[in-house]
Parts: C-alpha cells; sequence; structure tokens
C-alpha cells in the first residue's frame, strides 16, 4: 500500500485500484503491503462507486423483468444468483466499518482476485462490467461479510442446496468443486458435506 496526498494506491493482481483516504489508519509494514477489512472494504466501495450507471440500471431492470422459473432449474440458480449479488452490492455500499478492523492475507486477496479474473475471462470474455461487478461482490462476500458465494437455497445439483446449520454454512458440491485448478470453492466460507 502506498500513500500519496490524500489518495491510497494497493496493488493487487498486477492492477492498480485508488481510492480516496477516508478515516482508516493505512499501515505498511516492512516486507510487504497490509491492509485491514475496513480498508478493502473503503476500496471495494470506491470500485462500486465507479462501477457504470448503465450497467447497474440494465441488471436491476432485469431482474425486476424475470418471473420466477422452476426450483432446481438452471434459471431459478441464475435468478437467484442475480438477486443475491444485487443484494450485496448495495449492502457493501451502505456498510461502514464500524466492526472492521481484521488484517487481510495480500497473497489470499491477490490469489482470489487472479482466480476471478482467469474464471471470468474464460467464461465471459469481454464482459468488463460484469467481470468487476463479480470481483466487487465475491471480495466482499469472502474477506468482509464471510458469508457464501453462492446463496442459501441455490440447488447445486438435481435436489441439493446450500444451506445454513447453527450459523454454519453448507455446500454439498464443494468437496467436488474445490479440486478445480482455479475453483473459489477455497475461499468460500461453506464448508464441504462429507
Amino acid at each position: 500500500m502506498l500513500q500519496n496526498k490524500n489518495k491510497l494506491c494497493v496493488h493487487i493482481n498486477h492492477n492498480i485500484y485508488f481510492t480516496e483516504l477516508f478515516d482508516c489508519l493505512f499501515i505498511c509494514k516492512i516486507g510487504g503491503f497490509h491492509i485491514n477489512s475496513c480498508e478493502l472494504l473503503l476500496l471495494l466501495k470506491k470500485d462500486a462507486a465507479n462501477m457504470s450507471s448503465e450497467y447497474l440500471t440494465r441488471i436491476t431492470e432485469k431482474e425486476t423483468e424475470d418471473t420466477q422459473s422452476p426450483y432446481g432449474s438452471l434459471q431459478y440458480n441464475i435468478q437467484c444468483l442475480a438477486r443475491y449479488n444485487r443484494k450485496n452490492f448495495f449492502e457493501l455500499k451502505e456498510r461502514d466499518c464500524t466492526d472492521l478492523s481484521e488484517e487481510i492475507d495480500i497473497g489470499k486477496l491477490e490469489d482470489f482476485t487472479f482466480r476471478i479474473s482467469k474464471y471470468m475471462d474464460e467464461y465471459a470474455p469481454n464482459q468488463r462490467d460484469l467481470k468487476e461487478y463479480t470481483r466487487i461482490i465475491s471480495t466482499y462476500l469472502t474477506f468482509i461479510a464471510k458469508e457464501p458465494l453462492h446463496p442459501l437455497g441455490m440447488y447445486v445439483n438435481e435436489d441439493q442446496t446450500i444451506f445454513e446449520n447453527d450459523g454454519v454454512y453448507y455446500c454439498p458440491a464443494k468437496s467436488k468443486n474445490i479440486l478445480e485448478e482455479m475453483s473459489l470453492c477455497k475461499y468460500c466460507v461453506c464448508r464441504a458435506i462429507s
């Protein structure tokens, strides 16, 4: 992290993110850059504020146009994920740093960002807004909110969904999907079901 005249520059995965310096104390320790959860939230809020308003309007309109699809169908999962992402995007824009001070492992953050970038480049090439939207939400869910990357109730196979029991999240597909080379399951708070 480098400070320069009320700007903060953080190098993550060979990208540079800038944000205004708010009320957080930015610390640079010998041996590398460090960032805490409050600082990361402020970076994500800045990135969210810079999202294309046309893109955000389009996803909001698309969500309101969609009719409820049959449970378990691919379209149901897409709608479920779209609603979850939209809710969390607007939640992060309103969230404050009151309870955030945990240090973020910059190596994990870089790897996480790299994995999202590779995935989006492969499955949604040339969709820059979607890639940025996904990166912002996924980073928020993983490092700030500590919630699943996919919504509760989303089907991961024909008859199993992501669920919560006594404050612990479970994903029936995690043990299989975590084996994939660029899987984000490694970072998701959901536990695998053995």
